[in-house]
């Protein structure tokens, strides 16, 4: 090849057209091995969930029979109506109150052996992993224990008692959201979503920031295991200039404006529950925290309007305060 073919060559290497189509070409190999990377992980994963739920199945055969005769709701629902009618209410820096023993200590123990396995959490990023509740896969332990949660505890007994003792509370927010002075009740039913299990990590961190708007009230259960620290539990957080969220979205707020409240201790069989209008709240594990295997487990819920509520509370609402709530949940339900 002469001189003059090969200075050829070489400046349509250099092409700054040429260049880019190469550029482009490598990124997009680049890409698509990290999307095969990241199905062969999906892949690995789902394998090791099989193989756990079979073990599971095969392990807790004389468990899954105890914990039938255990899940009586007769004897669970009445103690957790009246350990949350007992709880008090603070106010500061928003109506709360803590749930001590919320279930009698057997089932909570139940609870805790009905975990799903952590590989149950793993095809979700690190610091957002959760199990839905019922769990779609997982040993047929956890799935007897924790739909009888949702189905049983949480819609028949846990959720009508937080709407009950909360009445006060809810009834001055969804005043303050209407913009007529009718009376809600008998036209705003509530009902407790099934949640989600979280299972978070050291290094786990969630800034301050109030919940999806159409929660009224969120429900935090700590599922603390013998031995675990009650360190790192929830911040409640003051929020200086305290200003509506812009929708009905999660709304995370500058934490130069936030003043600690209460730091809420991660105990055992103890329930969180807090009316989600005001203030903020934020929970962190340190990068640190030992052991370095550390699993840190809750339970999510939430209660808020049907959605036949929903409708009746947003024609009820000011143009502008309609603006705010009329989001993707509405959509789903058919509002405005």
């Amino acid at each position: 090849m002469g001189v003059m073919t090969r200075l050829r060559t070489l400046a349509e290497t250099l092409d700054p057209r040429m260049l880019h189509r190469t550029r482009v070409q490598v990124d997009d190999i680049r890409d698509q091995a990290r999307e095969l990377r990241e199905a062969l992980n999906l892949v690995d994963v789902r394998t090791q969930q099989l193989i756990a739920l079979q073990r599971g199945n095969v392990a807790q055969r004389q468990a899954v029979d105890e914990a039938r005769a255990a899940l009586v709701p007769e004897r669970i629902l009445p103690h957790v109506r009246d350990a949350i009618l007992r709880a008090e209410i603070h106010t500061d820096p928003f109506p709360h109150c803590l749930v001590h023993d919320w279930l009698p200590a057997d089932i909570y123990d139940l609870m805790l052996a009905a975990l799903p396995p952590a590989v149950f959490f793993a095809d979700r990023p690190r610091h957002r992993q959760q199990v839905t509740v019922p769990p779609v896969v997982a040993p047929d332990l956890s799935y007897l224990v924790w739909d009888f949660i949702a189905r049983e505890v949480v819609t028949r007994a846990a959720g009508p008692a937080l709407y009950e003792r909360f009445e006060p509370h809810l009834d001055r927010y969804i005043r303050s959201l209407m913009a007529t002075s009718e009376d809600w009740h008998g036209h705003v039913d509530m009902h407790s979503s099934d949640g989600r299990i979280l299972l978070r990590r050291p290094g786990y961190v969630i800034e301050p920031h109030r919940d999806p708007g159409w929660g009224f009230l969120t429900c935090l259960v700590y599922l603390a295991k013998p031995g675990d620290n009650k360190e790192w539990g929830t911040q409640l957080y003051r929020v200086r200039g305290d200003e509506q969220a812009p929708d009905e979205t999660a709304f995370y707020v500058d934490k130069s404006q936030c003043e600690l409240a209460r730091a809420v201790p991660y105990r055992r069989n103890t329930m969180l529950v807090f009316l989600n209008g005001t203030g903020a709240h934020g929970a962190s594990i340190p990068a640190d925290a030992q052991p370095p295997d550390l699993e840190r487990y809750l339970y999510q819920f939430r209660l808020g309007p049907t959605p036949a509520a929903i409708k009746w509370l947003l024609e009820r609402m000011s143009p502008e305060e309609r603006a705010r709530w009329d989001g993707l949940k509405t959509a789903r339900v058919g509002g405005y």
